[in-house]
């Protein structure tokens, strides 16, 4: 009797006891089946009146968490209640949600075993089907993002990703600074500005009236949106995207010197692009002396690194006529360069030059969109195959956010156990 009362205690359900206990062995799997009893007190689950009369009952059995090596199952009396208000309703039972095969318990641990592990290893390690566990992930991840706090947003940024083949893209937006520091707020299909209406809705009107600065690349749709939505924006262009421009103008350059030079030059410019296109302060050794190399025998190209190398100090500013000073300096280098891409690339930035100039008013962690590309990236390798794609989605915020629900505890805490 001794060893039924401590079950009881580590079950913890209030109002339940363990009336008996018995081992059950199938082909594959030892289960433990705990039988259960309780206090004739019954909740209707539409009003929650307490207590109602019993109308009819049945029994039912419920997933536990494992007890020891054993698959748990509780098995107790289900009952349909008589309510004044409701009429004939099923009772209310606060370990198991309506409908449910397995307790609230089991539905946690294994929404948060799914956080650090794949789907189908939470399902072997739980014994669950491979659809249950993916679909209590699913709840799991929807319940935490409709719950989540948005307010104290007031800057936002927005980046594309490539997904499957082809042209086929979808945009995060991120938070830059809020509540809980920065995280992905929401996940959506396409690129053009009228596909981001469905953020802006579930975002809210008053929300975005609030946001104050938003960082992007210089695509029409994603700027046209944040306009149309917030009145008192600032455009900050992503610094990473601007450089990728340069970066594609200094590749131009090498592949015209190409063209132009001789066999005892093409024999130094071949494969020497990712070296070209690299930091100096990133290259040692071999690769370091093999870009010293190519650009003591070219000029242009010396010319032309030396300018992608000085162009990044444009952010480093937090005066505003300092860095427009230090651009004007930087494009006086151009004239007699003949380098027609960097006068290309110029003009761009020149008609942008508001967007990167209002880095020196925010200074936002513009490296955070950039690396959540990446994990994002990841998640959709990993998850290939799949054919839900709003689970997709909701794989991309849970890994690129930061906040609490998202901290991978196997276990609710506190437990709650009878006094």
């Amino acid at each position: 009797m001794q060893q039924i009362d401590c079950i009881t205690k580590l079950l913890g359900f209030q109002g339940f006891y363990v009336r008996g206990m018995r081992v059950q062995k199938d082909e594959e799997v030892e289960k433990v089946i705990l039988d259960l009893a309780r206090e004739r007190r019954y909740i209707c689950s539409g009003c929650g009146r307490e207590p109602c009369t019993k109308h009819t009952s049945y029994i039912q059995e419920v997933r536990h968490l494992h007890l020891w090596k054993y698959l748990t199952v509780l098995r107790f009396e289900k009952v349909k209640v008589k309510c004044p208000t409701c009429g004939v309703k099923v009772e209310r039972l606060d370990f198991l949600d309506k409908h449910a095969r397995f307790t609230k318990d089991l539905h946690h641990q294994t929404g948060q075993l799914c956080k650090v592990m794949p789907v189908q290893d939470v399902a072997t390690f739980q014994w669950l089907n491979w659809g249950t566990v993916k679909e209590i992930d699913k709840r799991t991840i929807e319940k935490a993002q409709e719950e989540r706090d948005l307010s104290g947003i007031t800057v936002l940024g927005v980046d594309e990703i490539s997904v499957g083949r082809g042209h086929n893209y979808w945009h995060m937006v991120s938070t830059l600074e809020g509540p809980t520091g920065p995280e992905v707020l929401y996940v959506g299909e396409g690129r053009k500005e009228k596909d981001l209406e469905a953020f802006w809705k579930w975002f809210g009107e008053r929300r975005a009236k609030k946001v104050t600065y938003g960082v992007m690349d210089m695509a029409k749709g994603f700027i046209n949106s944040f306009r149309n939505h917030c009145p008192d924006i600032k455009i900050i262009y992503d610094k990473f995207h601007v450089i990728r421009h340069l970066l594609d103008a200094l590749n131009e350059v090498r592949k015209t010197e190409f063209k132009k030079a001789g066999q005892r030059m093409k024999g130094l410019l071949c494969g020497k692009k990712f070296i070209l296109l690299s930091k100096m302060s990133n290259l040692k050794g071999e690769a370091r002396e093999a870009l010293k190399g190519l650009l003591a025998v070219n000029r242009r190209l010396y010319k032309a690194h030396l300018l992608k190398e000085s162009f990044e100090q444009l952010w480093s500013y937090s005066y505003k006529g300092c860095a427009s000073k230090f651009w004007q300096n930087w494009k006086e280098q151009l004239k007699w360069s003949r380098l027609k891409p960097y006068k290309k690339f110029a003009t761009m930035v020149d008609n942008h030059l508001d967007g990167i100039l209002a880095y020196c008013e925010k200074k936002v962690p513009l490296g955070y969109i950039e690396g959540n590309n990446l994990k994002a990236s990841n998640i959709i390798r990993r998850v290939y195959g799949y054919r839900d794609k709003e689970y997709m989605k909701l794989k991309i915020i849970q890994t690129c956010s930061s906040i609490g629900i998202f901290t991978p505890y196997p276990y609710p805490y506190p437990q709650h156990h009878n006094p």
